[in-house]
This record gives C-alpha cells, sequence and structure tokens, in this order.
C-alpha cells in the first residue's frame, strides 16, 4: 500500500514540474481580435487579454484589408495602422509600446503577469473614406 502511495505522490511531482516549466499563454489560449479602424476615426475599439504568468506573448498582425467604399487601394498601396499595447484604465487602453504595422507583421514581447490591452488606431497612413478591416492573434510563444 506504502509503495503505491508513494508511485502516486511521484508522478504528481513529476506533473507539476512540467506543468511549471511550460510557456505561458494568455489566458484562454490563442486568441484573435478583429475590428476595423476608419479614416481619423477617434472611436478605438479596445481587446484586452489577461497573462496569469510571466511569458513571451506573440503577436500577429494576420490581415489588414483597407477599403474605400466598394474600392480596393490602387496596386503599389500599403495599409498601414498604428498598433498599441498597453494597461486598461477604466474605458481607455493607455499604450506602453506604440508601432505602425501593416498585414504579416510578427512580433514578441515578454510580459509579466497582469491584464493588458491592445488597440488599432489610424496613424496617418490612410486616405479619406478608407475603412481597414483587421484579424490579430495573439499566442503563448
Amino acid at each position: 500500500m506504502k509503495s503505491w502511495i508513494l508511485a502516486v505522490l511521484a508522478i504528481g511531482l513529476l506533473v507539476t514540474v512540467a506543468c511549471s516549466n511550460s510557456p505561458s499563454e494568455p489566458e484562454g489560449g490563442e486568441q484573435f481580435f478583429v475590428g476595423q479602424v476608419a479614416y481619423q476615426n477617434p472611436d478605438v475599439k479596445i481587446h484586452t487579454f489577461i497573462m496569469p504568468d510571466t511569458g513571451i506573448v506573440r503577436f500577429e498582425i494576420v490581415e489588414l484589408k483597407g477599403m474605400v467604399g466598394d474600392l480596393e487601394p490602387p496596386e503599389g498601396f500599403t495599409v498601414s495602422v498604428g498598433f498599441g499595447l498597453g494597461f486598461p484604465i477604466g474605458d481607455e487602453c493607455r499604450p506602453t509600446y506604440q508601432s505602425t504595422v501593416v498585414e504579416g507583421s510578427d512580433f514578441s514581447f515578454q510580459l509579466t503577469a497582469n491584464e493588458y490591452c491592445i488597440l488599432l488606431v489610424d496613424a496617418g497612413t490612410l486616405v479619406e473614406g478608407m475603412v481597414v478591416d483587421y484579424l490579430v492573434s495573439l499566442k503563448g510563444d
């Protein structure tokens, strides 16, 4: 009987050690954020996520599709928007990191356990009447 209890304890210890060495994921695992950015529109959609532990999080701008009415941008026009990562304060997102991104942009951050937010905005690169649909993924790296 004692050897059975010791075996169960040893397996429990191994599982605990294995789990504690795994990379940290945002709460809920991989997440996708969708929304729109409009030309000079001050209304910004804020996306929040929780990091339960310290870890590396990878962001990818999966899609940025810009349209002016029913028209696509002219050939050679690269759709870019402002990306911000920071902390939610009330109904706002206060970015501590900001960059201009394009479709396919891919970057990672070392984040501590906390609640975070991201937002995408017109960084002055959109043309009048343009609306950009976006898809952003984030996952533990």
